[in-house]
């Protein structure tokens, strides 16, 4: 029944739509942003008979500002980036374009392991020394490897700023990768990767990498594996720093109250010995190929269900890309202990695939997930829930999909576009600007400021998006995998039935799913 009612287009606002606007929300043409209290027009309640509260084009007042941004190349190649704003901490952070697809298979995991080493001490500071100079300045100090770039950065009081560029800068590239704090720190690693397996959602998506990019490092693991992880030795870890390490693949980036020069002077004296260029030759440079497959883990000690459902998507760079950020706010996130009590309120659920969700009541939890890189990305859904429901889990990751192809609700557009707006305005501390600062200079090479993001979303409307989906989900092929006991995996069936269902909205083949 849900599904026969999504595909009757409303011509006017429902009588249930209605009941959900709050009677304290003015009319349209009298709504007006007000700087005091700009959170409170992307609530729920604000669905005016125009379906929304911004004219198309239009973006909220606070996201019309932009911070001073500047960024300057140094003779090695490193590029220094500067977002300036009155503030009482800033960060400095050092990105480097390397992480676990630059890797071989035989020196998977070295990313990661080189990150964890260039804590353990210098030529210059033990570890304990480090550890004791950054409590100290009561900064704080973290890093993480993804799999295309690596991040070390500081928060620091204004006034220690050079002692942070000093600090980043011994670890980069002093760093002694003693043979034993290499034993030590596999010990670490080992520890850190038996709680990752414990993350359903993390173990999930490594599985899902693996199914999607097989036959490249893309779908490795960034910790590596068991094997791996003890095979590991210092002329890997060398080497990688090495190869990696080097001017045009670095980008330095500071924010909060800084100044622009100064921080390329303190750029230039301390990482300006960096040579500029790759020794070698880099590495897993080809596109990686999307491998359509259905991949099962059968796991017995299990009691419920993993499932991912994923689809090829477009990159950074690619002009979808803007639009498939607001159709993962159109899915959002879900979990029962949050939203069950909207699942069967038709004038509250959020959107389609909650109300599919709504059917199934052991299905705990849903995300959805986008992952965009440099020349890929994937887009699609992860659930969880009892394994008697494995089957219509799969069913739901792509069902509303294809739905969303033939028809897109007005409503649920304009609620995900005022979620984005609410997300980048609460992207504000300089810990959070600097980590959404780095990537885009190092996949695009210029600032995007959250204004443009907010511009470029604010005219994608349901039509826009009805063809978008219609575009990357009708007749697509899914990679689909399912982790969990065997009752569950292999109730699944195989990858041509789900196939079939990318090519049709509502058949009895669907409605067979829930009887």
């Amino acid at each position: 029944m849900l599904l026969r009612s999504l595909l009757k287009k409303p011509a006017s606002v429902t009588t249930n739509a209605k009941r959900m606007m709050s009677k304290l929300v003015t009319k349209a043409e009298e709504y007006e942003i007000k700087a005091a209290s700009e959170s409170r027009q992307f609530s729920k309640a604000p669905i005016m008979e125009n379906f929304g509260e911004l004219p198309l084009g239009e973006i909220p007042e606070p996201l019309k500002y932009t911070k001073p941004f500047k960024m300057t190349t140094l003779s090695n190649g490193i590029r220094v980036a500067t977002e300036y704003w009155p503030s009482a901490t800033s960060a400095i952070g050092v990105f480097i374009g390397a992480g676990s697809r630059d890797e071989t298979i035989e020196t998977s995991g070295s990313a990661h392991f080189l990150e964890h080493l260039h804590f353990k001490g210098t030529s210059n500071r033990s570890r304990t020394q480090i550890e004791t100079e950054v409590e100290n300045l009561g900064a704080q100090l973290n890093a993480y490897t993804s799999r295309e770039h690596t991040l070390y950065h500081m928060q620091v009081f204004n006034q220690d700023q050079a002692k942070a560029m000093d600090v980043l800068s011994d670890m980069l590239t002093n760093s002694l990768y003693n043979n034993h704090q290499i034993e030590i720190e596999r010990e670490t690693i080992l520890q850190e990767l038996e709680e990752t397996n414990k993350d359903y959602l993390e173990t999930l998506m490594e599985n899902v990498y693996f199914n999607i990019y097989r036959e490249h490092m893309m779908g490795h693991p960034i910790l590596g594996d068991i094997d791996n992880i003890n095979a590991i030795n210092r002329d890997m870890i060398v080497e990688f720093h090495t190869n990696h390490y080097f001017g045009d693949n670095m980008v330095v980036v500071a924010t909060g109250n800084v100044n622009h020069d100064e921080i390329v002077d303190m750029a230039e004296e301390k990482f300006g010995k960096v040579r500029k260029d790759c020794p070698g030759e880099r590495r897993n440079t080809e596109k990686p190929v999307y491998t359509p497959a259905l991949l099962m883990v059968r796991d017995d000690e299990m009691v419920n269900s993993n499932v991912g459902v994923f689809y090829d998507a477009p990159d950074w760079k690619h002009k979808d890309y803007y639009a498939f950020l607001l159709l993962q706010r159109i899915f959002g996130s879900y979990s029962i202990e949050e939203n069950a009590e909207h699942l069967n309120d038709v004038a509250k659920q959020y959107n389609a695939l909650h109300g599919m969700i709504g059917d199934l009541p052991d299905v705990t939890k849903h995300e959805c997930i986008y992952s965009p890189y440099s020349d890929t990305a994937i887009f699609g859904h992860y659930f969880f829930g009892n394994e008697v429901f494995t089957r219509q889990m799969n069913y739901c990751g792509m069902a509303v999909n294809t739905i969303y192809g033939h028809y897109m609700n007005e409503v649920e557009v304009f609620r995900a576009r005022n979620r984005l707006y609410h997300e980048l305005m609460n992207i504000q501390t300089v810990s959070d600007v600097l980590q959404s600062i780095g990537p885009q200079i190092l996949y695009l090479n210029r600032r995007v400021h959250r204004s443009e993001i907010a511009q470029r979303v604010s005219y994608l409307d349901a039509h826009h998006m009805k063809n978008l989906c219609y575009d990357y989900f009708y007749d697509a092929e899914p990679s689909i995998t399912n982790w969990g006991p065997i009752e569950g995996v292999s109730s699944v069936g195989s990858y041509k039935y789900f196939k079939q269902h990318t090519m049709s909205t509502v058949t009895n083949a669907h409605h067979a799913l829930y009887c």
